[in-house]
């Protein structure tokens, strides 16, 4: 990632973006003109104090107190020229123009993946919620409809030997070889949420009677490009935007699993610290990039 070209310029002045600009980055985009303007200021401040403390090294012996009052008040406003343009870099930064990037999912269960405790710590994954051989689960994952068979001791619920609650997360993903479910602190972007998993202090039997379930599982039909249940991703800002809702962000897909199912991308419920992306189609895995303008700083 290249850095802002800086000259040693004392710019007059400092452009405010507008709201009909483009959000263009690169060496001459509009977004990155105000960060050029103040980084040259900068460093045009900086050069007027390295040549200042050179003045000041070559007047070793016999100056007099009232050159010395007046290089000593040159260097203080100069230091605090660059504390104020490095402050209006940060809120620009900050608070102007900010960027991220966020995975819009768009994965559910048809029909099964339902877990239910087995006779040891492990859970048995099933259709019905009773395991019988050759029955099959159904979901809509990584763009498709997948296949998941019935499976006696399918995953191991981890112990917990601290001293509190801790929870996991059941989820099925592709891990490699085929469609599966795993148990984490986390829900990778790959993977389709299923149930929440409560594991109590000190649980470190053999059993997990005490193991509370809880069914976090999307459940719809599959009815081709149409989606009943819309699945937003809420995404948290760096820092509050200080004039909510009053800002813009513009939303570029760059990758999916099949860009012909991507349907409408929007934002949704702007608010000071963050915002919800909502996708309407039915491509999975939408990787996006996010770009917040915030202009009208009141």
């Amino acid at each position: 990632m290249a850095n802002v070209q800086e000259s040693s310029v004392w710019e007059g002045g400092i452009y405010q973006i507008e709201t009909t600009d483009p959000v263009l980055g690169g060496p001459d985009g509009i977004s990155n003109l105000q960060a050029k303007q103040l980084a040259n200021r900068t460093v045009y401040l900086k050069g007027r104090v390295d040549q200042t403390d050179g003045e000041l090294q070559n007047l070793q012996q016999g100056i007099d107190d009232e050159a010395q009052n007046a290089i000593i008040s040159a260097i203080a406003q100069a230091l605090s020229g660059v504390g104020v343009n490095r402050k209006g870099i940060t809120d620009l930064r900050e608070r102007v123009l900010s960027q991220g990037t966020a995975v819009l999912k768009n994965k559910w269960v048809v029909e099964g993946v339902i877990l239910v405790k087995s006779d040891i710590r492990a859970l048995h994954l099933t259709r019905t919620g009773a395991y019988v051989s050759g029955d099959r689960s159904i979901a809509y994952i990584d763009g498709d409809v997948r296949y998941v068979p019935d499976d006696d001791y399918h995953v191991t619920v981890p112990q917990n030997p601290g001293s509190a609650a801790e929870t996991y997360w059941a989820y099925l993903w592709h891990d490699g070889s085929g469609y599966r479910v795993s148990i984490a602190k986390e829900i990778p972007d790959s993977g389709l949420k299923l149930y929440e998993i409560t594991v109590p202090a000190g649980d470190t039997t053999d059993s997990i009677d005490a193991v509370t379930l809880t069914d976090r599982r999307i459940v719809q039909g599959w009815n081709g490009f149409t989606i009943s249940t819309v699945q937003d991703v809420y995404v948290a800002l760096p820092f509050p935007a200080i004039n909510a809702p009053e800002y813009d962000v513009n939303l570029t897909v760059e990758s999916a699993t099949d860009f012909g199912m991507i349907g409408a991308v929007k934002v949704v419920e702007k608010q000071q610290n963050g915002f919800k992306i909502r996708h309407e189609g039915s491509a999975d895995n939408v990787a996006l990039r996010w770009t917040l303008l915030n202009v009208n700083k009141g």
